[in-house]
């Protein structure tokens, strides 16, 4: 074999593949760009910037805009994927369960609920949408304040042997968010503060329950029987 030969087939062969661009369907280039969305703003906060979000995710600024026209337009979508996406009928069914009492209802609901919600996407970004524009808050409390509260509040005065309708005095309802409040700040305490959390967060979630139920029978009587 000639020299050229040789020196052509070394060549040819330590050549290095050359990277094709990889192409995305439109749902899947809208999924990436959410994905990376939902983390770019639970590390920076609502108020990142969308040209720094494109840059992170490794795509066009311009394409960006192609798929979500205005940051509101993104941060509605990343509400509906981590905040409606997760919200589970099941929750809502379990405090309905006529043949279960009141301990039983609130530890399966909480117990899932908790397990659903405290993780640092869900936290974060509600935490830093409070602290904007306060958007994801008011869409999610107005979800609880509909679906979950009236709820917890007529189950509780039923096991109280009180009227389950009627207005709602406010020391009943904060009553009902020193419980709902105290599960969420297990979150706040992890992912905002950077503290270990519970070691058993099932059982902290059943002791939390407890004590609403056994303050609920001192503060505002105790149940008929």
């Amino acid at each position: 074999m000639s020299t050229r030969n040789t020196k052509a087939s070394v060549a040819t062969t330590s050549a290095k593949p050359v990277k094709t661009r990889q192409r995305f369907s439109t749902a899947e280039r809208e999924q990436q760009i959410l994905a990376g969305a939902i983390k770019f703003f639970s590390e920076r906060g609502l108020e990142g910037q969308t040209r720094d979000l494109a840059k992170e995710i490794g795509i066009t600024h311009p394409l960006l805009y192609h798929y979500f026209p205005t940051k509101q337009a993104l941060i509605e979508r990343v509400y509906q994927e981590v905040y409606l996406g997760r919200w589970k009928q099941e929750w809502e069914d379990w405090l309905d369960d006529a043949s279960a009492g009141l301990e039983e209802k609130l530890t399966r609901f909480y117990l899932d609920y908790a397990a659903t919600i405290l993780t640092p996407e869900w936290v974060r970004i509600f935490v830093f949408s409070g602290l904007a524009d306060g958007s994801i808050p008011e869409q999610y409390l107005g979800l609880l304040k509909k679906k979950l509260f009236p709820r917890i509040l007529r189950e509780t005065r039923r096991h109280l042997g009180l009227p389950e309708k009627g207005p709602v005095s406010e020391r009943e309802y904060e009553f009902m968010w020193g419980l709902h409040g105290g599960i969420f700040y297990i979150g706040i305490r992890q992912w905002v503060y950077n503290q270990p959390g519970p070691t058993d967060l099932n059982q902290i979630v059943i002791d939390r329950v407890q004590s609403f139920i056994a303050s609920a029978d001192v503060l505002f009587g105790k149940r008929t029987r």
